[in-house]
């Protein structure tokens, strides 16, 4: 039977043009000040750990989702921070939009601003290279803008968006023969978490976007690729989902009962963890 533990997991695109390069983000024009990479490196990973046998049969049913919430708890819990309090409907959600949820309690914890939603404009790139295994690289789209900034990520083959984030911010180090990341090739490489420090990029007053696509690959695998934008602007894109749509779902909210029955799942064991 598979495991979800990916031996492809996880690239970063970093182009060397006329603009200033800086931690595996691009910025065209005059950079923002204060939006180089939030240095949110974890001392050691937080392996998801054991996870029950319908990530096998289910992956995007309430059980598995509900296990890697718990995972996702207890790895929030390891860094000194709270449970994250999801939307009443987080199960229901499309993965692109799970992940903003998860991406945005992660930012406002850290005291970084939240991304404003899933853009329309930048879902072709976030699409293409979920077909491809690629980083999405949303240059082509963003013509009409003469500042802006942005940084992807990929991941393959793991159960559902969820489990994907969960390997982007707390087991994205090395662990020898173990490490998923591939541009982690020694303890002391620079790509080691650098998903994570993608994912709390940019600190600067300005909008956030993302472009998120969730599907299977050419070879029918799991595949999960995203692109954060930094603009000053406000009015290049619209929006297929926004955060403040699922903070009226109750996303961040002071009490949660979705999150309550998350959080008193019981973690079971599964073939293909660690």
């Amino acid at each position: 039977m598979p495991s979800w533990r990916s031996r492809r997991e996880l690239t970063l695109r970093s182009l060397t043009i006329a603009t200033v390069v800086a931690a595996g983000i691009l910025y065209l024009g005059a950079a923002p000040a204060g939006a180089a990479t939030v240095a949110r490196s974890l001392a050691a990973n937080i392996p998801i750990g054991a996870l029950p046998q319908a990530c096998d049969r289910a992956p995007d049913g309430d059980v598995c989702l509900g296990a890697v919430v718990v995972a996702l708890d207890a790895a929030r819990a390891d860094v000194g921070l709270g449970p994250y309090v999801l939307p009443a409907d987080f199960d229901s959600l499309s993965g692109g939009e799970q992940i903003l949820v998860l991406s945005n309690l992660d930012r406002i914890a850290y005291g970084l601003p939240p991304i404003a939603g899933l853009s329309t404009t930048l879902a072709s790139a976030a699409h293409n290279a979920m077909l491809s295994d690629v980083d999405p690289d949303p240059t082509s789209l963003l013509g009409d803008l003469s500042v802006y900034a942005w940084a992807s990520n990929w991941a393959g083959e793991w159960a559902n968006a969820p489990y994907a984030y969960y390997e982007w911010m707390y087991d994205d180090g090395y662990d020898g023969p173990e490490t998923s990341n591939i541009d982690c090739t020694s303890a002391a490489a620079s790509g080691c978490w650098v998903h994570r420090r993608n994912v709390l990029a940019f600190s600067s007053a300005g909008t956030l976007s993302l472009g998120a696509a969730v599907g299977t690959d050419a070879s029918g695998d799991s595949s999960y690729a995203t692109t954060l934008v930094w603009t000053p602007r406000a009015d290049w894109t619209s929006y297929s989902f926004t955060w403040a749509q699922a903070k009226a779902d109750g996303a961040g909210a002071a009490h949660n009962g979705r999150l309550a029955r998350h959080a008193k799942a019981k973690r079971r064991r599964h073939h293909g963890s660690r």
